[in-house]
């Protein structure tokens, strides 16, 4: 009797997290180093604007497509994929930065820890959102 009991609570808990799953939307992208967008998953991103700023990072802002999102993105990420040389390999960051929301992601490049001055810091990357 007990293990029937135990049985149907772990049943419906499962059940529970199977649907809370379902719900969940991932996206993807990949930028390249000049602000180019390469592909995407679906139509998410409408626009890429690049502000470099030599010797110090490269902001990327991703502007939404309307509609590609009911409410703000609850977790993006991003990774640095340039690898032209060694050092954008072992120096290349990039980050999200501020809070994703339903108009914008930024994303900033840039290359840490390099001997003197670092020049363009912009980096292709690979985005991924989840709502």
């Amino acid at each position: 009797m007990k293990l029937t009991q135990c049985s149907i609570a772990l049943v419906a808990g499962l059940a529970v997290q199977a649907g809370a799953m379902a719900s969940e939307t991932i996206h993807t992208a990949h930028i390249g180093e000049d602000g180019t967008l390469l592909r995407q998953s679906g139509e998410w991103i409408r626009e890429v604007k690049k502000t470099p700023l030599d010797n110090y990072y490269t902001e990327y802002k991703l502007m939404l497509a309307a509609g590609a999102f009911d409410k703000d993105p609850s977790f993006c990420s991003v990774s640095p994929i340039d690898a032209s040389s060694a050092d954008r390999q072992m120096h290349g960051q990039a980050k999200v930065i501020g809070i994703p929301t339903l108009a914008k992601v930024d994303v900033m490049t840039q290359l840490v820890d390099m001997q003197g001055p670092s020049g363009d810091n912009s980096l292709a990357f690979l985005l991924m959102c989840v709502h």
